[in-house]
């Protein structure tokens, strides 16, 4: 009886806590999404066009580096969450940070502006990332089997988030120009942080919290901070010099996860179960690099093919290149809460993780092979089968992502928990910038089939590979494999 009473209080079946985290991820990824869609056109649009009049070249490189370096920064943004201030002032603290940064890009004139904004965000951003997953993962730490449930319901609110931000950021571009549409961004994100304030001390009762043993020394602080600043050097000399930032942001993102892999499992202060855990969770942070590789493509390559190869006209109106890609986050919206109710009926008996992932991957490279049969046609490519193919991409995303982010912050020890999520997020930098290396071998109206074919072949490469992880996990772990890592039994869903 004891425990009933004291079990959280719930609404549709999950903690009432979940819900102003993921209201506050609706503001958060608005006013994000809505600058990464605006900042190439801001940096290479002439200055009588409110633009900074930079070439188109540069213009990509740093709105592809912006973009990776968000996701990579939530390594840091991590570390400081575990060891200096938790998830709950992380996520508090970003908000006003990022807000900070579109004010200053839309203040401050010219690149010093930018380049000032653009860090605000970066920390900003990433620092709510991590607070938010931390907390949603907090909260359903007493519900196991509506984990995913609760993480595609805070999905859902990023992807709604994204939507509004990409079609309204460019309504009020051409409104009322970019300084005073990233104004209005940091009023929205202050505005979200306001409302998500009375319900700060609920939500944050079930966050981690800083162990006592584990609290970061001056010292370190201050020598990652030094490391932190070393890098933002290089990456600005590397674009400087022409090379192709998303190759050297890759190739940090495998060099760090071999690394922090290798830490942890030689961790003797971790028990040989939580070891098979994070060995169990290696094959799908794989996955989620890849997946983003090939998700990445609806941004470059399959932007560029909408634009160059594509038959837009839709009732005698030819649709805006930009405004097929949308699908992806607007099916995502209305398929979400669907899988939150499935997975929430199945419980324990739905699918294990590693056949969603594996499906995920068959419907992308399914895509993938249809455009590059389109594109071998020599016909422009009907504005239906890419909006299908864009569809499927948001169908397989709400799954991977959310799951995910679940497992990752599931199989973390206490003491790196906050850094497994930061991790996850290390994944997903690291496939954006593999899609831009990749990039540069696309060539419009040149080798389109037989680019998206390849595409086709790693996803279903994976694909294979996700299916057969269950028998494999069992193997080296010499027993059945019952949770969401091998070896684990904290959960229910890889591996059975």
């Amino acid at each position: 009886m004891e425990q009933t009473l004291t079990r959280p209080r719930t609404f549709a079946g999950l903690p009432r806590t979940l819900y102003p985290v993921a209201g506050l991820t609706v503001f958060d990824t608005t006013t994000f999404f809505g600058l990464q869609s605006l900042l190439v056109y801001y940096i290479y649009f002439a200055t009588d066009e409110g633009g900074l009049g930079f070439s188109v070249d540069s213009a990509i490189a740093i709105s592809a580096a912006f973009g990776a370096c968000t996701y990579l920064a939530t390594i840091v943004m991590g570390w400081f969450a575990d060891r200096v201030i938790g998830a709950g002032r992380a996520l508090g603290w970003g908000a006003w940070i990022a807000a900070v940064g579109y004010l200053a890009i839309g203040l401050i004139p010219g690149p010093i502006g930018l380049a000032i904004g653009l860090v605000g965000v970066v920390i900003g951003a990433s620092s709510m990332w991590v607070g938010e997953s931390a907390l949603v993962g907090g909260a359903l730490n007493d519900f196991p089997t509506k984990r995913e449930s609760g993480f595609t319901i805070y999905y859902v609110g990023g992807a709604s988030g994204a939507f509004i931000g990409v079609l309204l950021a460019g309504i009020l571009q051409s409104s009322v120009g970019f300084t005073i549409g990233f104004v209005i961004s940091a009023v929205v994100l202050v505005t979200g942080r306001l409302l998500y304030s009375p319900f700060r001390r609920r939500v944050e009762l079930t966050a981690p919290r800083v162990a006592p043993e584990a609290r970061a020394t001056p010292g370190q602080i201050v020598a990652v901070a030094a490391v932190v600043s070393a890098a933002a050097i290089i990456l600005v000399a590397v674009v400087a010099s022409g090379l192709n930032p998303a190759t050297v942001i890759g190739a940090v993102s495998v060099v760090y996860a071999i690394v922090f892999f290798t830490k942890l499992l030689r961790d003797r202060s971790l028990d040989a179960e939580a070891k098979r855990s994070i060995v169990g969770y290696l094959p799908f942070f794989v996955a989620t690099f890849v997946f983003n590789g090939l998700y990445q493509q609806l941004y470059g390559s399959v932007a560029v093919y909408s634009e160059g190869s594509t038959d837009r006209a839709v009732l005698g109106m030819e649709l805006p290149p930009s405004t097929i890609l949308a699908a992806a986050p607007l099916c995502s919206i209305f398929l979400a809460p669907i899988l939150a109710i499935i997975w929430g009926k199945l419980g324990s008996r739905q699918p294990s993780l590693a056949v969603k992932f594996g499906t995920s991957f068959a419907i992308c490279s399914s895509a993938l092979l249809l455009l590059a049969l389109s594109s071998a046609s020599g016909e422009k490519t009907p504005v239906v089968i890419l909006a299908l193919i864009v569809l499927a991409f948001g169908a397989a995303d709400i799954v991977v992502t959310p799951s995910g982010l679940s497992l990752a912050s599931l199989v973390g020890p206490p003491a790196f928990s906050t850094r497994m999520i930061a991790v996850q997020y290390l994944g997903i930098a690291g496939g954006i910038a593999l899609a831009g290396t990749a990039g540069e071998w696309f060539n419009p109206g040149s080798n389109e089939a037989m680019y998206f074919g390849i595409c086709a072949i790693v996803g279903i490469s994976v694909a294979v590979g996700m299916f057969a992880t269950p028998a494999l996990l069992r193997r080296f772990s010499g027993s059945r494999v019952e949770g969401d890592a091998a070896g684990s039994t904290r959960t229910t869903s890889v591996g059975r």
